[in-house]
């Protein structure tokens, strides 16, 4: 490309390339995103590779970049073998789809197959391929955990062992080393979209029963959504779709119940209700409608009760609201908060809580959220007599550590 320099990374456009990576992969892959965190570590990491971390500059300005670490495939007997591994590559926002990541991944992997047997990497198939990259399954190679991954890529430059795939620590970065690393950015808001649900990286289960139930309930939440095609119907009418409540924050524990907010241009009945038509003739699924619009919520509900491959009976509430209204992301920030105030003991106390709701009481998550997080709330009988005075209509605009 003409105008492309390619070249070494530069100390004092660090912040810059670091503000590129997250635009470029802000709610990508999941709401926000982290690589820009990878990135701002990777350059004192012990396993990365400086020489193969290049950015691009078009015209004088920073266009892109890529970089580089060290990982290795362990053998089942006990050995390494060391292969690099590839990303994030980033490109600006506005420059994408122009060839600069493409002219960066054949640059960098013309370097690396000089120095190793193999570059590793999770991405697109589809798109690593015309790289040279093949399913990594092809060389008997796994991710961390045993399990073969169609997302697991290998670019071969020799002979290549089995074994399974180690990232290295560079790339495991937790939500909470996140959120502290994006404060230090402007504010932006983040989004879950259905695209997302279909990139996920493999992760075990959490060891604690009672974290493990409340993952395994939102697996099978995802899945849901993945299955049922929900939010592909409402994009294909050009509605915004995004998940909040429980489902957003993790704090699933009994209920099969996932909260969206729609955002359409305007609240357009037919328009939805043909859109969801489809869901409401699906054997054993019920779609119940309440019109708002005229109220100072301004708002369309629409409730399906579905039930799932196995037969378990889900509720999706979807709240339509017009863009650009004073409701217009409020709940996705509100769930955003809640996350960020999260503590391990915390979210522990309110999955403890609605582990002993009883059945049929139907509390809304935010009650927990303000309990805990705010109230210090700590045992079932605590909250009962809480409740008494913090009654559900006047938590509609809390959030954490705001009244």
């Amino acid at each position: 490309m003409k105008d492309l320099i390619l070249r070494p990374e530069r100390p004092g456009q660090y912040r810059k390339m670091e503000e590129l990576v997250r635009d470029a992969f802000w709610d990508r892959f999941s709401p926000g995103c982290c690589e820009h965190l990878v990135v701002h570590r990777m350059r004192t990491a012990p396993a990365c590779l400086p020489e193969l971390c290049l950015a691009a500059e078009l015209k004088g300005e920073l266009a892109g970049g890529i970089w580089y670490a060290r990982a290795a495939l362990r053998q089942a007997d006990g050995s390494k073998t060391e292969v690099y591994t590839m990303g994030p590559v980033a490109v600006r926002p506005d420059l994408q789809k122009r060839g600069i990541g493409g002219e960066l991944i054949r640059k960098t992997l013309e370097l690396a197959g000089k120095r190793c047997c193999a570059v590793v990497i999770y991405g697109n198939p589809a798109y690593y391929g015309r790289f040279g990259f093949r399913p990594a399954s092809e060389f008997g190679i796994t991710d961390a955990m045993g399990e073969t991954c169609p997302a697991l890529q290998l670019r071969p430059f020799g002979e290549v062992p089995p074994g399974a795939f180690d990232e290295g620590e560079v790339y495991h970065v937790t939500p909470e080393e996140v959120r502290a690393f994006d404060s230090l950015f402007p504010h932006r808001q983040k989004h879950l979209d259905s695209k997302q649900l279909f990139f996920t990286f493999p992760a075990p289960p959490p060891e604690d029963p009672l974290l493990k139930r409340s993952w395994e309930l939102h697996c099978r939440a995802e899945q849901f959504l993945r299955n049922s095609g929900l939010l592909e119907a409402w994009e294909g009418i050009g509605a915004k779709v995004r998940c909040v409540g429980s489902f957003r924050a993790g704090l699933m524990m009994k209920d099969r119940d996932i909260d969206l907010h729609v955002y359409t241009e305007s609240l357009d009945f037919e328009q939805a209700r043909e859109a969801l038509k489809p869901f409401s003739a699906s054997p054993g699924a019920e779609l119940t409608f309440i019109d708002n619009a005229g109220t100072a919520e301004n708002c369309l509900e629409w409730h399906l009760k579905m039930p799932d491959d196995s037969g378990e009976l889900w509720t999706v509430d979807m709240i339509q609201l017009p863009a650009g209204s004073e409701w217009d992301g409020f709940f996705e920030d509100t769930a955003e908060a809640v996350i960020d105030a999260l503590t391990p003991e915390t979210r522990r106390r309110i999955l403890e809580l609605k582990a002993a709701e009883p059945d049929g009481m139907n509390i809304c998550g935010i009650e927990f959220c303000k309990a805990v997080l705010d109230d210090r709330v700590r045992t079932w009988e605590e909250f009962l007599k809480w409740r008494q005075s913090n009654p559900p209509g006047t938590l509609l605009k809390w959030r954490p550590g705001r009244p």
